[in-house]
């Protein structure tokens, strides 16, 4: 499940250089990954390791204006790869310009926020839906075709997710 932050910020300083918004939605890098020790565990670990760790993370800028790099843990997760990868989709929504919106206006860059959140979760729904109808989403079928034809497997024709 995506955490969304509560602050729309990143709309404001869109809605402000007038930019355009393409929302990605992606799936399978989570399957591909056995996670050991998640980012709140590692600053536990003992011996000075997670001391380590948490000081390293406060050595990276904040990603936020309004919050100090103690305030943000940054640090990658323990993880190590799965013998035979997910595959991986990826799906780009509709452009979403932020040309009329007034960056100073608080409750319609929310909206819009809301807007942005609706399109990427759609997107993840398609996604998922379109992984479990996918005769190639098994890894080692997909390594053996792939290995025997010498093409890249098929995917899913985008008509199949409207």
């Amino acid at each position: 499940k995506l955490l969304w932050p509560e602050k729309v910020d990143f709309v404001r300083i869109a809605a402000r250089f007038n930019a355009t918004i393409v929302p990605i939605s992606a799936v399978g890098a989570a399957d591909s990954v056995n996670i050991l020790i998640d980012a709140p565990d590692l600053v536990k670990l003992p011996f000075g390791l997670g001391e380590r760790a948490a000081n390293s993370s406060k050595q990276i800028m904040s990603a936020r204006f309004d919050q100090s790099n103690e305030d943000e843990l940054f640090a990658a997760p323990f993880a190590l790869p799965k013998p035979l990868p997910a595959r991986h989709y990826f799906m780009f929504g509709r452009a979403m310009s932020t040309g009329g919106l007034n960056h100073k206006d608080r409750e319609g860059c929310g909206e819009f926020y809301e807007d942005v959140k609706r399109e990427m979760e759609r997107g993840f729904k398609d996604l998922l839906q379109a992984r479990e109808a996918d005769p190639w989403k098994d890894s080692g079928r997909r390594i053996l075709f792939e290995g025997v034809t010498g093409k890249q497997a098929p995917t899913f024709e985008i008509s199949e997710l409207y």
